[in-house]
């Protein structure tokens, strides 16, 4: 684990974009048969290269690891009801009178799965790991006690997370020149209704330090090339 306040330092000094990333975007990657998260895959291949070639830096709350672990499992059982799917749809069709070719067996999709875990897992290992803050923390808590997003419903992991990709962006310069990001896909708790945007209850404190908000790891790249700081 690494300290917010000498994380911060290192970033003022050498300012790149910083991606915060929740476990359950790290987890679609995983789950993405199941739920047709094509985009999100490729996101997470190009946000390793480009995590390789230093032109960003991505970043994980201490407790993210333990939470993959805990939940890697079921996001495998979900993408794999996925491909199981799509081997009954492939033998069903090819029964069908069609121009397309379709003859034959599925293609071999054994390997997919583990190859997601590896990537979402590529992405953890790379990350750095923020250690506990006692500012971040602090948010946490109040954020539980006051029932607010994201712990509306008292539950402490959302507001742990949150409170800490704020307390980072807080130590950076204001005159900071990168784009912040924070990435979850969970909506509801982090979200607007039926919106891509940060809660209103997140949103000023948020906007005061400078984090934005992407649903998916596609759309955190969709902000950085909006911003010219990564190539399209």
């Amino acid at each position: 684990m690494t300290e917010i306040n000498v994380i911060a330092k290192d970033l003022s000094a050498n300012p790149r974009p910083l991606l915060l990333i929740d476990t359950c975007s790290l987890l679609d990657i995983v789950r993405a048969p199941q739920r047709n998260l094509t985009a999100t895959v490729e996101a997470g291949k190009r946000l390793k290269s480009i995590t390789h070639e230093k032109k960003v830096m991505i970043f994980v709350q201490d407790i993210v690891s333990k939470e993959w672990e805990d939940n890697v499992i079921s996001a495998k059982k979900d993408g794999q009801k996925g491909i199981d799917a799509f081997r009954a749809t492939w033998e069903i069709a090819s029964g069908f009178e069609t121009e397309a070719n379709l003859s034959g067996e599925a293609p071999s999709l054994d390997t997919l799965i583990d190859n997601l875990v590896n990537l979402s897992k590529d992405l953890l290992d790379l990350a750095v790991k923020l250690g506990r803050d006692k500012d971040g923390m602090s948010w946490a808590i109040d954020r539980v006690a006051e029932k607010r997003k994201p712990s509306t419903k008292g539950a402490v992991k959302d507001s742990y997370i949150l409170g800490h990709a704020i307390q980072l962006c807080r130590l950076l310069s204001s005159a900071y020149p990168k784009s912040r990001v924070f990435i979850s896909s969970n909506t509801d708790d982090f979200a607007e209704p039926r919106s891509t945007r940060f809660h209103r209850e997140i949103a000023e404190e948020a906007k005061n330090v400078g984090l934005q908000y992407a649903v998916s790891l596609e759309a955190s790249l969709d902000i950085l090339k909006e911003q010219d700081e990564i190539p399209s």
